[in-house]
């Protein structure tokens, strides 16, 4: 994925790793035929897709959980300074884009503090922010396998403009209908540059879903919303000071308390919508898994009469050996959890009755692995799978003579 793309360009998602290149070949075996290549790929256990749900919510609320943790760090050592000594800024620690002298703050701290409990107390504080550092990387190669597309924000983004972008120009929606669905979901007012702002529609299901993480901004949303909280509550703060002399004091921290109350109502928006999420991806986790389950557990094949096998060149013409199988469609499939046989009745091929079935490739040995019935009374014949793992997953053809 290339990131730094104009702004409202959608990115493609590049689906790596094992988990993903087994769902590609999935919806390959559901669209088309299935090639030899194709099975070869399951050849090897992939991580499932389970899997990468799983460490997707357990790396964010990691994520949140260290950067809760170290605000409560940061609060504890600034309560202990005492005056004119220095102090931790919240932008110091969380803002990456800030000066080699300005990241160094907790380590110029550290080699100066004298009392063991706060200089342990600086020494997890450091070791919270690597820790944060090396799970936002880990959790931006893990957005990438996601099935939603996204665009990076640039600097004046609003999220409601990029999502419209997306309706009209990748999901090609007609304003009015783009409007409709985008009135539906919530939409946060704080974009920063590098943030992933991810979009996925379902025209079967006409449903849209648009929502923030972090990309390459130099914070994860979370720390974003709780500095705005903080800059919010120290100006609250100092409205309530200036009440006690100022009529007017009044009226600006009641309006602060009212926009506290609106942050409130959209960060449980935005849980809401996070959910929302968490079931679609659930949803797709259970639809791959079975469809993932049928195939490596069905024997796919082709049923022809032996004469229209010859004369389309399939078969040889003297020995009907196998000789160019490249046009065959193995369009039928026996689940081999459910059934063991497959019935060919004579009027599907064009015959009063059916007199040999072969089961080609020929290295499967009749008697062994597989047996042929026929009735005398109706003229059809039944294949019989004696041993249904060695048909798994597999291909064969079926040459039916009358």
């Amino acid at each position: 994925m290339t990131h730094g793309t104009p702004s409202g360009t959608v990115q493609a998602r590049r689906f790596t790793g094992p988990v993903l290149v087994a769902g590609a070949i999935l919806l390959a075996f559901v669209s088309a035929a299935c090639t030899e290549q194709m099975r070869q790929a399951f050849s090897g256990p992939p991580n499932t897709p389970e899997d990468l749900l799983a460490a997707l919510r357990s790396d964010r609320a990691r994520i949140d959980q260290t950067t809760d943790g170290m605000m409560h760090k940061i609060d504890t050592y600034n309560q202990s300074r005492k005056s004119g000594e220095r102090t931790i800024q919240f932008s110091e620690v969380f803002m990456e884009d800030l000066t080699g002298d300005q990241r160094d703050v907790l380590n110029e701290l550290l080699s100066k503090e004298q009392d063991v409990s706060y200089k342990a107390l600086l020494q997890k504080m450091i070791s919270d922010r690597d820790s944060i550092k090396d799970l936002q990387q880990k959790v931006l190669q893990l957005e990438q396998r996601l099935p939603d597309s996204f665009v990076v924000a640039k600097k004046g983004d609003r999220h409601s403009d990029l999502a419209m972008n997306y309706l009209k120009n990748d999901a090609h929606l007609e304003e009015n209908k783009a409007k409709d669905l985008l009135a539906k979901v919530d939409r946060t007012d704080e974009l920063v540059p590098g943030n992933h702002v991810w979009f996925f529609y379902d025209p079967n299901q006409d449903t849209f879903r648009t929502y923030v993480t972090q990309g390459e901004a130099g914070q994860t949303p979370l720390a974003v919303r709780r500095a705005k909280q903080r800059q919010l509550i120290a100006e609250r703060d100092t409205l309530k000071t200036e009440r006690d002399t100022e009529h007017t004091a009044r009226e600006a921290a009641e309006t602060e308390v009212a926009s506290l109350e609106t942050r409130k109502q959209q960060l449980e928006s935005d849980i809401n919508l996070l959910q929302q999420n968490k079931a679609d991806l659930e949803s797709n986790v259970d639809r791959l898994s079975k469809d993932l389950a049928f195939r490596q557990n069905s024997l796919f094949y082709h049923a022809e009469a032996e004469r229209s096998l010859k004369d389309k060149g399939v078969l040889s013409g003297v020995l009907a050996h196998v000789k160019d199988v490249k046009g065959v469609q193995y369009d039928e499939a026996l689940d081999l959890r459910q059934a063991t046989s497959i019935n060919l009745s004579p009027s599907l091929f064009g015959l009063e009755k059916i007199n040999a079935v072969r089961l080609l490739p020929s290295f499967y040995q009749e008697g062994r692995d597989y047996s042929v019935t026929m009735s005398e009374e109706t003229g059809s014949a039944q294949l019989m799978i004696l041993d249904p793992d060695l048909f798994r997953g597999r291909e064969v053809l079926l040459s039916v003579g009358g």
